[in-house]
């Protein structure tokens, strides 16, 4: 039998779709014909960002909204909010829907750590997933069917944490356990988490220039038995087969070079 494009005409919402991880995400689905939504938190960028994917495919469907994740007071109104703009009020459900935003990595050491601050860094991460799957529990804006799928995203440092990373850890750890609650939750909807490693990307680059090129050199060589660092194309299409495998639900998978074989 042929294989079909699952991804033609999916519609298909990236939240942290303008840079990174999510933007490669956002243009791997555009290539194989998905109706694409990519949320920032400024209207400008994602403006600026669905244009310059819209130049890649010119004959595909790209729209940008703004959504500030870091608004916790009011952040279930407003993803309800951008629910209801980007579905039309539930007239056009979505296929997939990919969060993979995140703010500035908060990673104080364990002896620094308050009651005040020590959950600073689960709001986008981990808060926006729990609104997302609230959200999508109505049955309003996802199709409910096992071609429909939510994924997460968490880290290898969860895994494998690094010196310094208890706090870190803990949001991918509580991204984990949201992930594999909601696959049981929503099902049919598939529930997936994507676990990235050293992934090129500008946030990361804030890290190789502190570092400096000759220490990065080093670290590549300690840090994943493939002593590179991963492409944003790559691991988009690790989002792309939580999208097309209707069979997938549940599961963790990762895109580190070997990282959790060193």
């Amino acid at each position: 039998m042929a294989h079909p494009n699952r991804l033609q005409n999916a519609r298909v919402l990236v939240f942290g779709g303008t840079s990174g991880i999510g933007y490669g995400v956002a243009s791997m689905a555009l290539s194989n014909g998905a109706i694409v939504t990519i949320s920032g938190s400024a209207q400008p960028k994602a403006d600026a960002k669905a244009a310059e994917l819209q130049s890649l495919y010119p004959s595909a469907s790209v729209r940008g909204v703004a959504l500030d994740l870091s608004d916790t007071a009011n952040l279930e109104a407003n993803l309800k909010a951008l629910f209801e703009k980007v579905t039309n009020g539930g007239e056009q459900k979505l296929d997939h829907i990919v969060h993979c935003a995140g703010d500035a990595l908060f990673l104080p050491k364990i002896h620094e750590v308050s009651a005040d601050n020590a959950l600073q860094g689960f709001n986008v991460r981990w808060l926006t997933s729990v609104l997302i799957g609230k959200l999508l529990a109505t049955g309003t804006y996802m199709n409910a069917a096992t071609s429909s799928s939510f994924t997460l995203t968490g880290g290898t440092n969860t895994t494998k944490p690094m010196e310094g990373w208890s706090i870190g850890a803990s949001w991918g750890g509580a991204s984990e356990g949201l992930m594999r609650g909601l696959a049981v939750d929503l099902k049919p909807i598939r529930v997936n988490l994507m676990a990235p490693g050293a992934i090129d990307t500008p946030l990361f680059q804030k890290f190789v220039d502190n570092v400096g090129r000759e220490k990065e050199a080093e670290i590549k060589k300690a840090y994943t038995l493939l002593q590179t660092w991963g492409d944003v194309r790559d691991i988009a299409e690790g989002y792309g087969w939580f999208m097309r495998d209707h069979y997938v639900t549940g599961t963790i998978a990762s895109s580190d070079g070997g990282r959790l074989l060193k």
